[in-house]
């Protein structure tokens, strides 16, 4: 496997089809030469990309990945599950009386999430793969604030 795919496939966070606003943006771009989406992002980034990695794919069928990231300066929370616990019951109903019985509650047990916060900071990798033509055959995405660090083309 290509060395970025190799390591953007290992972040588990590559996202195409996602339906935001960035990937509706990259994916209207495949099919298209590579300038095009310069002329909608800007400059790509001068370290990584076909900067550093000319030909990810084959002498025969070259591949070149351009990439463009954005990071933010907010931090974030984000809670990770880690499992559920037992938060008691709660009565859900009555079983009437009737026949010499009693009424019957019935209780239903309640759970919550248990787990932990973690920071989390805004970032956003945005990347190209072109053929030998620099016509782009595909785009990923990687990251959780895509949207608001594109937000302005730039």
């Amino acid at each position: 496997m290509p060395i970025i795919g190799s390591l953007l496939a290992l972040s588990g966070c590559i996202a195409a089809g996602g339906g935001s606003d960035i990937d509706a943006r990259a994916s209207a771009l495949v099919g298209q030469k590579i300038d095009v989406a310069t002329a909608e992002f800007g400059p790509e980034d001068h370290e990584g990309g076909s900067a550093t990695h000319p030909n990810i794919g084959t002498e025969a069928e070259p591949l070149y990945v351009h990439n463009w990231s954005r990071y933010g300066s907010t931090q974030h929370q984000r809670f990770v599950q880690t499992g559920t616990a037992s938060t008691g019951q709660a009565l859900v109903g009555v079983i009437p009386a009737g026949g010499g019985m009693a009424e019957t509650p019935l209780y239903q047990d309640q759970s919550a999430p248990t787990g932990y916060y973690e920071q989390d900071g805004e970032s956003c990798l945005l990347y190209f793969t072109t053929d030998r033509t620099n016509t782009i055959v595909r785009y990923g995405l990687q990251g959780g604030y895509c949207d608001s660090l594109f937000a302005d083309g730039e």
